[in-house]
């Protein structure tokens, strides 16, 4: 089915099973013994590279379905390094619905409030386009700066960051390529490397682990 919005044409189409419902959900289903080797191999690595108590260290989300599983995992193996770990968001005054219907369920699910921050003196959409005008008419440079990287910069400063987690995975490119767990010179960590898109969604089904609604639709711009 498609329907347009201005600025983009939406198809809506099934990306992954609807099985998870929310925060409330619960697994009904085992983990494969492949899935269940990465799962212990994140454990490995989390326990060689990350301090227990998981202060000084900042893990960016999104809120995607990788990001969740994250949390998840740490919920389950590291609940201590979860707690002490700084969990940074940017509301970029342009997030959709779902994604911030899904960052609530995250949230309750794991007892993991969020360090939200947004672009600078604004603090809705209205300010958002006074301040620094439509993000239509914006450089896309610009409109990233402002709105995600400026803002990022300074949560980082306030966690006092020495390691940063992502949620990047090597399946994510066009081609497959080629990850460190471990970065070393830019003190980064990336557990989640290994991990495949199914995989993703395996884990999130077995463990009732909240994803974005949004994951059911394709964007097209026109």
């Amino acid at each position: 089915m498609m329907f347009s919005v201005p600025g983009r044409t939406i198809l809506r189409i099934t990306l992954r099973a609807p099985s998870v419902q929310g925060p409330q959900s619960r697994g009904f289903a085992a983990l494969s013994p492949a899935l269940q080797g990465k799962v212990d191999g994140f454990r490995k690595d989390i326990e060689q590279h990350l301090p227990k108590d998981g202060k000084r260290v900042v893990f960016a989300t999104a809120w995607l379905a990788t990001d969740n599983v994250f949390v998840a995992l740490m919920h389950k193996h590291f609940p201590a390094s979860l707690s002490g770990m700084n969990l940074v968001a940017i509301d970029t005054m342009h997030l959709f619905p779902t994604t911030t219907v899904c960052a609530k369920q995250v949230e309750q699910k794991y007892g993991k409030a969020a360090l939200w921050k947004m672009p600078a003196d604004v603090t809705n959409r209205d300010e958002f386009i006074t301040q620094y005008g439509d993000c239509e008419d914006m450089d896309s440079a610009d409109f990233d700066f402002v709105s995600k990287v400026e803002p990022f910069q300074r949560a980082l400063a306030e966690c006092n960051k020495d390691i940063l987690i992502t949620g990047r995975r090597m399946d994510q490119a066009a081609q497959r390529i080629s990850l460190d767990v471990w970065e070393d010179g830019k003190r980064t960590l990336n557990p989640m490397a290994s991990f495949s898109w199914q995989d993703i969604i395996d884990y999130a089904d077995a463990e009732g682990v909240p994803v974005n609604s949004g994951h059911n639709f394709a964007y097209r711009c026109d």
